[in-house]
């Protein structure tokens, strides 16, 4: 849509009163006012002068009634809370036009107003458009954690930091930067041409997009209906515009066309199709009925407005080529550009006859397109060798922003330039200093283009593809290896292709067959010296043993090849290696080197995550507990939230083994919801897996089936065998707590099964309590028997404390009822070899215990020992209560009825109507943290913050945080 300072459109179609020179707003408005104004000024636009007694007349555009409806619903309930709308629709439709009008109104209801446009002459200049909008807040940055404030000032080359700030913690400080504002006056943050916007920038729209339902913010984006970019959730208001309707066009076309033959209306009716622009500007273009070979709409739109360029004077042709290659406004570039293609000084007045073509405005030291196509119309029309020259007249003039003169240079630059692609490669290297990788990724690849050696290309693109491996984008990794052309000898080049590959795979695929080409190409690093790449590369295969349940021989291929990389013992990737290719055999071993490393902090988020998740796979989830939560801290603060999602899911497991329920769900919803803003499918169905589970412990069945559906539905689509066995152990311990054993050992037999899809060697023991519990409660005991004797042998000769529980617990189940009683006092640590009362399940693994005791207090009333029985029921019934497991807290009550003692009904907690979220930040408040340091914390504005606590106040009947502590003080791990 129109780039100018001055809209024609809103010329067109507002009614103006008859006593008033129209006032217009911007495209590409920024200030705070909601007047004109350029895009790139540095003050805002005083107010309108205004003739006695006469106001300016309300904007209305003709034929959009019910669309301007939609945005004045927006701006007055804006009390209620903010929102997102993005317009959609052809070149020329109106969507600029629509944004005037939501300006306008927004302005007279005392909003700032903030804006924002994508040109795709500047999409190469990461965080340009994002910069321009928050030019008028910068001076609030003084106001952000230290770490928000660094990435945004690193992002806008206002401070250039050592480490790569996250486009996450950018967009953080982005989004506390409008709520600040926003506690002053509600605020409009308007983005038009989203599709032109600098992928950075992009991405911080998106983010922001999502967390604006707390704040008095109105996000309106406007973008063309074949850019295929998403902004927003499910929440998200579309409007789609279509053109105007017969009527309309009739009355708009004759306003602007008059007395135009009956043929030739008829003809711009039929071509125009509604389309506004159109409508105005093809009758200007062409007059001649019938002469013209039919073209899209968009094409004879450009052609249009390239006819005119023949009735200009051949200097203001240049100046509009000029305008056209140029990523800026600034009217002195584009003047003193000219002079130095044509020799000869240039003047202002040589602009006016593209002024008076109605090609461009000039509104003071800036040139703008009336629209987009112009300048494409204009880039089209000159020739490749006036191109040329005007780019490198273009680098000789721009002396204060390198980046943007090595571009100019490369454009102007035809074959290889070694010394100007060294300068790129610098380029790229600020580039990801500022965090955007996307756009080091082109820069790169222009490198590429100006190395003079095939080795030197091979290398840049090479690099490049493993920046879009690393950012998730496998087609554009793909496209640059094609370029590549890595010569075959060269081994090592081969490899990092082969890891690039790799790792922008979904990480739960199941391609067993991959993990032998993992291990070449681990030998190929290997040999050529790279220890480290050679060691990922292991890694990634033995993760692709526990995913797919790789066979022996293949997990041992990878345990040998990794032995012979003599890596350091206490390397995470050697022990997370032989934790993942034999997690029972190894367990006792990885179990040992974990508690040796228990007490130290790595200091690294990525190595505690390796540490904390081979935890969980053994099941130390003890250990991994912490490790993981040691990760996420990390992660949350350096703004990585897809690496985020997944650690999160694996703390979310561990928490739920060792009792903490709450902070299992909490972390579960939060890695979800990241998960889905980060692309990371499989991990939304992990965090919906134990969702599914959680909500099945607790009684809440229809929910827990609810989770587990979706959860199917998306680890089907990806194939991924672990996250289907852990859902039948989802599905299963929810089926024992309803009392349906029979369902229960249906869907945890297919984890034993090898032809299931569900089958995974790595996840059984997971499992097992439930599966021997089901079996023998449905007449299944010798399959049971079957299961725990493998397990038994796989994991000897010790197994770690949690499967040894386990094992015991199905003992318990599988004896005889005489022969009982000695395996379940050995699991309950009451009775065996150097077992000095409560033992590790007592403080580790609550659940698993109160099931013990729960079973071991029914085993005694059947053994008509009522009296001994009530004691291991009442602490099950409590441990039961405090986890929140009501189907089980049931059952012990019923099994203590039935040993001649009464129980009392357990009383609800006022922090159990808390949702997961709120019941995580009424945690952080009541630990001191304030609004803006929770919101850091959770990536979530200040004020999103306080309408939580809001609620929890609510709820709870409290009136400030001081009431918190009280409130909270009663939760506590079943273990404590």
């Amino acid at each position: 849509m129109p780039e100018a300072a001055i809209t024609y459109t809103t010329l067109l179609w507002f009614p103006v009163h008859a006593n008033v020179k129209p006032r217009l707003s911007s495209k590409g408005c920024s200030a705070t006012n909601g007047y004109a104004m350029t895009r790139r000024a540095k003050k805002t636009a005083s107010s309108p002068k205004r003739r006695s007694g006469v106001a300016p007349a309300s904007p209305s555009l003709q034929g959009r009634a019910q669309d301007i409806a939609l945005i004045d619903h927006l701006i007055e309930r804006i009390d209620q809370g903010g929102s997102t709308l993005v317009i959609s629709g052809e070149p020329g439709i109106g969507k600029s036009a629509l944004l005037d009008v939501a300006r306008h109104r927004a302005s007279e209801r005392g909003f700032t107003v903030l804006g924002m446009t994508g040109v795709l002459a500047e999409v190469h200049l990461p965080f340009a458009a994002l910069e321009q909008a928050l030019r008028p807040l910068m001076k609030g940055a003084e106001g952000l954690v230290p770490r928000q404030r660094s990435a945004l000032l690193a992002a806008f080359g206002m401070q250039d930091d050592t480490g790569a700030p996250d486009i996450f913690l950018v967009a953080l400080a982005t989004l506390s930067l409008l709520s600040e504002r926003a506690t002053r006056k509600p605020l409009l943050l308007v983005a038009d041409d989203a599709q032109w916007l600098d992928q950075a920038t992009y991405e911080v729209l998106a983010f922001i997009s999502r967390r604006l339902s707390s704040d008095p913010i109105v996000l309106v984006v406007a973008m063309r209906d074949d850019f295929k970019g998403s902004v927003g959730d499910a929440s998200t208001q579309r409007l789609r515009l279509s053109g105007l309707d017969a009527a309309d066009a009739e009355h708009l076309l004759d306003a602007n066309a008059p007395g135009l033959p009956a043929e030739l209306r008829s003809r711009f009716l039929k071509e125009a199709s509604g389309n506004p622009l159109a409508l105005v500007e093809l009758p200007r273009g062409e007059r001649a009925a019938g002469d013209t070979p039919w073209l899209p709409l968009t094409d004879r739109l450009e052609r249009a407005f390239s006819n005119r360029l023949s009735d200009l004077p051949p200097i203001a042709r240049l100046l509009l080529f000029v305008t056209a290659e140029n990523d800026g406004t600034s009217l002195h570039e584009i003047l003193s550009a000219a002079e130095a293609v044509l020799g000869e000084r240039v003047g202002i007045d040589a602009m006016a006859p593209a002024v008076a073509a109605k090609l461009i405005e000039i509104n003071g030291t800036e040139v703008r397109f009336r629209h987009p196509l112009v300048r494409s119309a204009m880039h089209q029309a000159a020739d490749p060798a006036t191109r040329q020259r005007i780019h490198a007249a273009l680098a000789a003039v721009i002396h204060d922003q390198l980046d943007r003169q090595l571009w100019h240079r490369a454009a102007a630059t035809i074959g290889p330039d070694d010394e100007l692609a060294g300068e790129y490669d610098l380029m790229a290297a600020r580039a990801l200093r500022r965090g955007a990788v996307a756009m080091a990724i082109e820069v790169l690849e222009s490198a590429a283009r100006l190395s003079s050696t095939a080795k030197a290309r091979g290398d840049r693109l090479l690099r490049a593809a493993e920046l879009a491996a690393d950012l998730g984008q496998p087609e554009l990794m793909e496209r640059l290896l094609r370029q590549a052309d890595i010569d075959e000898a060269n081994q090592l080049a081969l490899v990092r292709i082969a890891w690039c590959r790799e790792i922008s795979q979904p990480p739960a695929a199941d391609h067993p067959a991959k993990i032998l080409a993992l291990i070449g190409f681990a030998a190929k690093a290997h040999a050529a010296g790279a220890i480290d790449l050679a060691g990922n590369l292991l890694w990634r295969a033995a993760q692709r043993c526990w995913w797919s349940s790789a066979s022996d021989e293949f997990c041992k291929k990878v345990y040998d090849a990794a032995m012979r990389l003599e890596l350091p013992d206490t390397d995470p990737r050697l022990i997370a290696i032989s934790a993942y290719v034999e997690p029972l055999r190894r367990g006792a071993d990885v179990y040992l080197k974990l508690q040796g490393l228990a007490g130290t902090a790595p200091g690294d988020p990525t190595i505690a995550r390796i540490l904390g998740s081979t935890a969980n796979v053994i099941g130390t989830f003890d250990i991994g507990v912490n490790f993981l939560a040691e990760s996420s801290a990390g992660l949350r603060t350096q703004g990585r939230l897809s690496d985020l999602a997944r650690v999160l899911f694996a703390q979310g497991w561990a928490e739920m083994e060792v009792g903490d329920w709450r902070g299992a769900m909490r972390e579960a919803e939060e890695s979800a919801r990241l998960a889905e803003e980060t692309g990371g499918l499989p991990w939304i169905a992990a965090a919906t897996i134990l969702k599914a589970r959680l909500a099945g412990m607790q009684g809440n069945l229809e929910q827990s089936e609810a989770y587990a559906a979706q959860a199917e539905a998306l680890a089907l689509s990806i194939g991924a065998s672990f996250l289907l066995a852990m859902l039948q152990i989802a599905r299963g311990v929810s089926a024992i707590g309803a009392g349906r054993h029979w369902e229960a050992f249906e869907h945890l037999r297919r984890l034993f099964t090898p032809a299931d899809p569900a089958f995974n060697f790595g996840l059984q023991f997971f499992g097992l309590a439930d599966f021997v519990e089901a079996a023998v409660s449905s007449g299944n005991a010798d399959e049971a028997s079957r299961v725990l004797d493998e397990i038994e042998r796989a994991s000897a000769p010790t197994p770690v404390p949690w499967v040894g529980t386990m094992l015991q617990y199905g003992k318990a189940f599988l004896a005889a009822p005489d022969d009982a009683e000695p395996f379940f006092l050995q699991g309950l640590g009451l009775q065996g070899p150097g077992l000095q009362g409560p033992g590790p399940a007592a403080k580790k693994w609550p659940f698993l215990r109160a099931r013990f005791l729960l079973a071991y207090g029914g085993w005694l009333r059947r053994q008509r020992r009522s009296a001994n029985a009530r004691a291991p029921l009442r602490e099950a019934r409590d441990m039961f209560d405090a986890l929140g497991a009501s189907p089980w807290s049931d059952r012990a009550r019923e099994e203590l009825r039935a040993s001649g003692e009464a129980s009392r009904r357990r009383t609800e907690q006022v922090w159990e109507t808390l949702t997961p979220q709120e019941l995580h930040i009424a945690q952080l408040a009541a630990e001191g943290l304030s609004n803006k340091e929770i919101g850091a914390r959770l990536y979530l504005s200040h004020r999103t913050v306080g309408y939580h606590l809001h609620r929890i106040f609510s709820k709870a009947g409290i009136t400030s945080r001081s009431g918190l502590r009280p409130v909270l003080a009663s939760i506590s791990r079943p273990a404590d």
